[in-house]
């Protein structure tokens, strides 16, 4: 592909936010973006309205241009029909990370954000420090940032934040997307095991990880959760230096007590705080660790503190739908017990003596498996009620290796946590029937859309006469 005479991209499989990211990236950096997709919901509908993208659904043989390149969405497969049609067309075939490595990011300084949890919320805070410290970072975050239109951006300066994902790439290239991004600052979260379609165990997920730090160069920087087992080992292996974050006191940067605002002390004095909005203890160290990494790339520290206030985080990340004196709705991303204990105990922090109805939709390809059976329950047993949706194309998992209602009920009764198992569809209906007599949380909590029952939900509320929207303070 001629890249000066012709800068034509399509992307299949460009209605997922992630996709819609990077044509917001591509587009800013001057090329002509189309794709298509099977459908386009809300709310990546409304960011493509925004773009100058050319979209189709469903997918045809025909939507496929006959020239420039085309970058294939990791869902995609052989026999698919458009990945069919580019083939015989002889189209250039990329995945996304390996897209940008090879035409945007060559002249940019790479800050690559990893873990199992946080990498969005971090990602996006890193960004929006360095924008208002005035570097105009280019970036790509893999969900909806509230202090940025997109997700994607394509800065003038000489920095790019990327959320690096330990997934795959494409059918075609099964390594990491992070591995095609040769960070020069690296951001380590806490590792665990996920991703039970690619990853036999945790041991080959820190493969990855392990193959991600001999990238690094001899004057790079790790930034790693110093909390963490598994990254504490992993990153110990680091050929440069490693900084190390989190509430323990060995930490370079320690994370101190508070729950209405981000406090730190580093190691060989000095001490800081600022206001902080996002809810819980993993949120704020997030943000220590988007604070640690800006300065340990070089920032001065006090102006870096001053950019940090203000960050709003992202969407469907503890994401308030409705708050009255009574009842409280969340949206929340987490599809990990680890990421629902965390989510839990984060409503906890702010509502600690109101009632938590806590929805799971097991919808990635490690919870609709029985492989967190047990943590699983351990996580939802903090809440008063669980509530579990739909089990994600349950009929493709195997009765062996598919999540246990009947087991999962047993052992959240025997932990006093009344259980239920609905239908997606059915829930909006059912949260409206329940007798709330105390104040209430109730805590939506899926990887996916959750067929939209949140928004029917609270819709629900509006139209009813609920006694417990007296007192309304907000809905947004």
């Amino acid at each position: 592909m001629d890249t000066q005479r012709d800068r034509q991209v399509y992307l299949i499989g460009i209605g997922g936010i992630g996709m819609v990211n990077v044509a917001a990236l591509l587009s800013e950096a001057g090329w002509q973006v189309a794709g298509s997709d099977s459908a386009i919901y809300s709310p990546a509908s409304e960011l493509l309205e925004k773009l100058p993208v050319f979209f189709r659904t469903p997918y045809r043989a025909g939507n496929v241009p006959d020239r420039g390149a085309c970058i294939v969405g990791n869902a995609l497969s052989r026999g698919h029909v458009e990945v069919e049609a580019a083939l015989t067309r002889g189209l250039d075939l990329f995945s996304f990370p390996e897209f940008l490595r090879l035409f945007l990011l060559p002249q940019k300084k790479r800050i690559v954000v990893t873990g199992t949890h946080g990498k969005t919320t971090t990602a996006a805070c890193i960004a929006y420090i360095l924008e208002r410290l005035g570097e105009s970072p280019s970036f790509l975050i893999g969900g909806e940032p509230k202090d940025f239109p997109f997700g994607g951006h394509c800065g003038r300066g000489a920095l790019a934040v990327l959320e690096g994902d330990e997934y795959d790439s494409a059918f075609f290239d099964k390594r990491s997307k992070f591995l095609h991004y040769f960070p020069h600052v690296l951001t380590m979260g806490p590792i665990e095991f996920d991703h039970a379609d690619i990853f036999a165990s945790l041991d080959d997920i820190k493969k990855s990880f392990h193959l991600l730090l001999r990238l690094l160069p001899q004057d790079g920087t790790v930034v790693a959760n110093g909390d963490h087992p598994v990254t504490r080992k992993v990153a110990a292996v680091s050929p440069c230096r490693v900084v190390w974050v989190g509430a323990d006191e060995s930490n370079d940067w320690r994370l101190l007590p508070a729950s209405d605002r981000l406090c730190w002390r580093r190691k060989g004095g000095g001490e800081g705080e600022v206001p902080w909005a996002l809810l819980g203890h993993h949120n704020r160290l997030n943000g220590l660790m988007s604070l640690a990494t800006v300065v340990e790339y070089g920032f001065d520290e006090a102006s870096a503190v001053t950019a940090l206030q203000g960050f709003a985080g992202v969407r469907r990340r503890l994401e308030s739908l409705l708050e009255t004196k009574n009842l409280a709705v969340i949206d929340d991303f987490a599809h990990h017990p680890t990421a629902i204990s965390a989510a839990i105990q984060a409503v906890r922090e702010k509502y600690p003596n109101w009632s938590l109805i806590a929805l799971f939709e097991p919808r990635s390809n490690t919870t609709v498996r029985n492989y967190f059976q047990k943590e699983l329950a351990l996580a939802l047993a903090q809440a008063e009620k669980a509530v579990i949706g739909s089990i994600y194309r349950e009929e493709q998992i195997p009765a062996t290796q598919r999540l246990d209602l009947d087991l999962l009920a047993r052992d959240l009764s025997g932990r006093g946590c009344v259980f239920a198992h609905m239908a997606n569809e059915a829930i909006p209906d059912w949260l409206l029937s329940q007798s709330l007599t105390e104040p209430t949380v109730v805590l939506f909590m899926s990887n996916g859309m959750f067929s939209g029952v949140q928004a029917r939900f609270v819709e629900g509320l509006r139209r009813s006469s609920y006694a417990m929207l007296e007192g309304m303070s907000s809905i947004t």
